[in-house]
């Protein structure tokens, strides 16, 4: 459905002289119009708030699988040394308990993310459908059109 300007809306035709120049019904729709409007505006700059913020802390826990990878491998390699296998295991189970825990974290960030998406499309949706149910009820009155005599 495309939308026109404000002002097209409300101007009268030309062909009537004796128009109202504002019709209250047509103010009501305009000022609807503009706060579903402000609100989706609104909405989407949240929602790519938090999707900027969710990309951050996703990078970032990445970073940190990676460092604990690097850490892993370097305790893999030292498996060798007697003295330190003991330590190695401890060390190993803990980075692979933080492993699972940063993966865990990833998911539900990711899974967030989606959720706000989605609720912010559903609800701009439905600010969409209320405001279209009420501009297509209510009908604005045609101004009826005088003629007038001429004297001769």
């Amino acid at each position: 459905m495309p939308t026109q300007p404000a002002e097209e809306m409300s101007a009268p035709p030309e062909s009537v002289a004796e128009a109202p120049t504002i019709q209250p019904q047509a103010e009501g729709r305009r000022t609807q119009l503009k706060i579903v409007r402000e609100s989706v505006e609104s909405l989407s700059r949240e929602v790519g708030h938090l999707r900027k913020s969710s990309e951050a802390n996703t990078k970032k826990l990445e970073a940190h699988l990676k460092s604990l990878r690097m850490d892993l491998g370097a305790h893999a390699r030292s498996k060798d040394l007697g003295e330190h296998v003991k330590s190695h295991r401890a060390d190993s189970a803990r980075l692979e308990k933080q492993m699972a825990s940063l993966r865990k974290d990833v998911a539900s960030l990711r899974s967030q993310m989606a959720k706000e998406a989605t609720r912010s499309r559903a609800h701009s949706e439905a600010a969409f459908a209320k405001l279209a149910a009420k501009v297509k009820t209510a009908k604005p009155k045609k101004p009826k059109i005088r003629l007038r005599k001429r004297k001769s």
